[in-house]
C-alpha cells in the first residue's frame, strides 16, 4: 500500500512539473505560477488527506467486523449482545446480521442439547425396559436346561420364553417407530382419504383380541367421510387406542367409535366400558412407558398411547381423554379439517 501511494505521488509531481514548465514557457507570469503551484499542491494534500481518512474509516469497519466475527466464532454471546446495532451505520447493520447469526447458532446449540438429552433418555428407557424380559429369558433358559424338567414343564417354559421374546420384539419395534417419529425420519403424508376405511383398518388389527373377550365394537361413521390424513399412521394411532381399550375392558362389554364433524376438526371418540383412569393420570398416560399401578398385571410396555399422541400431533391434531373409574374411558382424537 505504501509503495503504491509513493508511486502515485511521484506521478502527480511529474505531471505537476510538466504542467508548470508549460506555464513558464508560454505564460511567463510569476504571480500566476506561484498561485498555480500553491493550488496544485493544496489539491494533492486534500486528495491524500481524504484518501487516508476513507482508508482509515474502512479499516475501522474491517476491524469491527473482524472482532465481531471472532466473538461469533468463539460463541461469546455476552460480547455479541453488547455490539452496537441501533445506529444507521454500516457497522451497526453488520452487527445486526452477526447478532442474528449468533441467535440462530444459540438456538441450534440448545436444540442439539435437547436432542442429546432426548437420546440419553431414550437409551435409558430402552435399557430399563429390555432388562426385565432379558432377565426373565435367562431365568427360563436356566430352568429349561435342568435334566429333571418334565415334558409338560418344558412346554410351559418354552411358551413363557415365546411370550418374553414377543414382548421384547414388540418393545424394540415400538421404540424404533417412536424414535423415527421423534427425529423426523418418518414423514407423515396427509392426503384426502376415506376415514371410514382408516377406522376399519384399525379395527382389523384388534379383531381377534376383541373376539377373545367377546367385546362388541360399534362404529358410527359415514361410509364416505373424506378427510385429509395419513391413512397408514392414523390407522396405527387408532389401533393403539383400541387395543388399550380392549386390554382394560371386561369381557362381554362394548367399545363405540363415533365420528363427529366440527367446524375446524373432525372428532373421533373411542368409548370403552373398562376400568377407567384416575384423573391425576390423564396427562401421564401419554408419557412413554407410563403404566398405572393397577395395570402392572396386564401385558404391554406402556408405549402405545405415546405413539398415538405423536402420530396425531404430527398431523396438527390432538387427543383428549375423559374417564370415570369403574365405568370406562373416552379417548377423543381431533384431526384438522384441512381444505
Amino acid at each position: 500500500m505504501r509503495n503504491r501511494d509513493f508511486f502515485e505521488m511521484i506521478i502527480l509531481i511529474i505531471i505537476g512539473i510538466i504542467y508548470h514548465v508549460f506555464l513558464t514557457l508560454y505564460f511567463y507570469n510569476v504571480t500566476l505560477l506561484l498561485f498555480s503551484l500553491i493550488t496544485y499542491f493544496a489539491i494533492i494534500l486534500i486528495f491524500y488527506y481524504n484518501k487516508k481518512k476513507t482508508i482509515s474509516k474502512y479499516m475501522d469497519y474491517i476491524n469491527t467486523l473482524n472482532y465481531s466475527l471472532i466473538y461469533l466464532i468463539n460463541r461469546d454471546h455476552q460480547k455479541i449482545n453488547k455490539l452496537k446495532t441501533l445506529d444507521e451505520t454500516f457497522d451497526s447493520k453488520i452487527n445486526q446480521k452477526i447478532l442474528r447469526l449468533s441467535e440462530i447458532w444459540k438456538a441450534e446449540s440448545l436444540q442439539g442439547l435437547k436432542e442429546k438429552e432426548k437420546l440419553q433418555n431414550l437409551i435409558s428407557d430402552v435399557s430399563h425396559q429390555v432388562k426385565t424380559p432379558m432377565t426373565n429369558l435367562k431365568i427360563l433358559q436356566s430352568a429349561l436346561v435342568k435334566e429333571e424338567v418334565s415334558k409338560e414343564e418344558k412346554e410351559k417354559l418354552l411358551k413363557s420364553m415365546d411370550e418374553q421374546l414377543d414382548k421384547l420384539g414388540f418393545l424394540l419395534d415400538s421404540m424404533i417407530k417412536s424414535s423415527r417419529l421423534e427425529t423426523g425420519l418418518i414423514q407423515l403424508n396427509k392426503t384426502p382419504s376415506n376415514l371410514f376405511d382408516t377406522i376399519a383398518e384399525a379395527i382389523s388389527e384388534i379383531t381377534v383380541k376383541a373376539e377373545n373377550k367377546s367385546i362388541e365394537i360399534i362404529v358410527e361413521c359415514p361410509e364416505n367421510y373424506n378427510l385429509s390424513h395419513d391413512k397408514k399412521w392414523t390407522s396405527e394411532a387408532l389401533s393403539n387406542i383400541l387395543e388399550n381399550a380392549i386390554k382394560y375392558s371386561l369381557d362381554k362389554t362394548k367399545i363405540e367409535i363415533k365420528v363427529q364433524e366440527w367446524e375446524m376438526y373432525t372428532k373421533v371418540d373411542i368409548i370403552d366400558q373398562g376400568v377407567g383412569i384416575l384423573e391425576k393420570n390423564f396427562g401421564k398416560i401419554f408419557q412413554r412407558f407410563f403404566r398405572e399401578e393397577s395395570s402392572y398385571d396386564k401385558e404391554g410396555v406402556g408405549i402405545g398411547l405415546y405413539l398415538s399422541r405423536e402420530i396425531i400431533q404430527k398431523q396438527e391434531g390432538y387427543i383428549k381423554v375423559s374417564s370415570i373409574v369403574g365405568e370406562g374411558s373416552t379417548f377423543s382424537v381431533f384431526l384438522p379439517n384441512d381444505l
